[in-house]
């Protein structure tokens, strides 16, 4: 498995990994697994500390380098018409990926992003690729939403410069892995041949578990890793927009902001009734205490991991439709839905006033998530896919 950025164990474990992490560990119980990531020395001895006994062989590779330089990379790709996906290509890592096929043979190589497409891979093996969202679809929407006139410049180009680059990398895998079907729907277009199948995201069998916390009344928790922009875009929406209208009518409202690198504008609104926490060991009981799951989002794409850790700890949710794209949660059985401020606040004012709601509503969802997001199900579901592709790659083989 190839990794875009250090695999960590919780709570370490932000943003993709909580993805890319659980499919390791579930592809291991079956299989003998190598990694080759990108991370620091530091990072690699805390992954192997935590998983070094279930794997194979494991390689890092650190190419960090000032964040000054990766903004002109990217600058320079954007003025030269070309995509700044193509960042994640270092030939360090290249280097590393070719002395791990030339040490041994592996019936598959799978990648965690489709990115890893820019890199060469051995000529006879299967290569396949998890996808987490149509990256230029997520540029795109960003770019709509943003008010930031060069930020909106900025991601306008990637998507416009990207969506080719991305599907010409996307064809040269083997098999794709898209995390929701309205992804696939979208991959479709471009890929029509191309072998997809959607695996969804899980639920970490720690949110499974109830901690005995009583919700604080009016209460409203939201998490997320911050230097992801469309958490904080979208927090900073709720904080400014979604947050007085319910202050209006429940003064003794409060949010609670928990999570990595909250940006300096989420930090500026802090205060009495908005606590920002910044990163916490464990963000169970900050969930545990809100009322309310709020998921704020304006932007994004694939499946977003926290809804389903809030189903899982049966907590109400009120999300925009963007949050919880791709999760089969339906309007007023499962969760509440609002796209404007107006009806965010109302939906959340709702919650705060009817427990007998709160409870529907989080039987329902809890249900859902113990039905169809199960990671050790979907640890099979992508065992299946790539056994399948082997077996398909070995049988051509045979044939020629």
């Amino acid at each position: 498995m190839l990794f875009p950025y250090a695999p960590q164990p919780p709570p370490n474990d932000l943003a993709g990994m909580k993805r890319n992490l659980p499919f390791l560990l579930e592809l291991a119980k079956a299989n003998e697994v190598s990694v080759l990531a990108y991370g620091t020395a530091a990072e690699e001895q805390i992954f192997r500390s935590a998983y070094g006994h279930l794997l194979g062989d494991i390689r890092f590779v650190d190419t960090k380098r000032p964040r000054l330089l990766n903004g002109l990379e990217r600058v320079w790709l954007l003025g030269t018409g070309r995509s700044a996906f193509r960042q994640l290509y270092r030939p360090a890592m290249q280097a590393a990926l070719d002395a791990m096929t030339r040490e041994r043979r592996y019936d598959v190589i799978h990648t965690c992003v489709q990115f890893f497409g820019y890199f060469r891979f051995p000529a006879g093996v299967a290569v396949t690729s998890d996808t987490h969202e149509v990256k230029y679809l997520l540029l795109q929407r960003t770019a709509q939403t943003v008010k930031n006139p060069l930020q909106k410049l900025e991601y306008s180009l990637g998507a416009r410069f990207g969506r080719q680059e991305e599907m010409a990398l996307c064809r040269k895998f083997d098999a794709l892995v898209a995390t929701t079907d309205a992804d696939l729907e979208v991959f479709r277009r471009d890929l029509p041949t191309q072998r997809i199948e959607v695996i969804s995201n899980g639920a970490g069998t720690s949110f499974l578990e109830d901690l005995g916390v009583e919700p604080e009344p009016c209460s409203m928790v939201f998490t997320g890793y911050f230097r992801h922009l469309p958490n904080s875009q979208g927090l900073l929406w709720f904080l400014d927009e979604v947050f007085p209208l319910i202050q209006a009518q429940s003064p003794q409202a409060k949010v609670y902001v928990v999570g990595k690198s909250p940006t300096k504008e989420l930090l500026a609104r802090a205060g009495e009734k908005i606590v920002v926490t910044g990163f916490v060991e464990d963000v169970r009981p900050y969930m545990a205490r809100g009322q309310v799951f709020i998921i704020p989002l304006l932007a994004g794409g694939g499946i977003r991991g926290k809804a389903l850790e809030a189903m899982a700890m049966r907590r109400p949710i009120v999300s925009t439709t963007v949050g919880v794209e791709g999760i089969r949660l339906r309007a007023g059985e499962s969760a509440l839905f609002g796209d404007t401020p107006a009806e965010f606040a109302q939906a959340v004012l709702r919650l705060f006033g009817d427990a007998e709601l709160r409870t529907r509503l989080v039987r329902a969802a809890f249900a859902t998530v113990n039905e169809h997001y199960v990671w050790a199900a979907k640890g099979r579901e992508l065992d299946r896919l790539l056994r399948s592709v082997v077996a398909e790659r070995a049988k051509s083989a045979a044939g020629n």
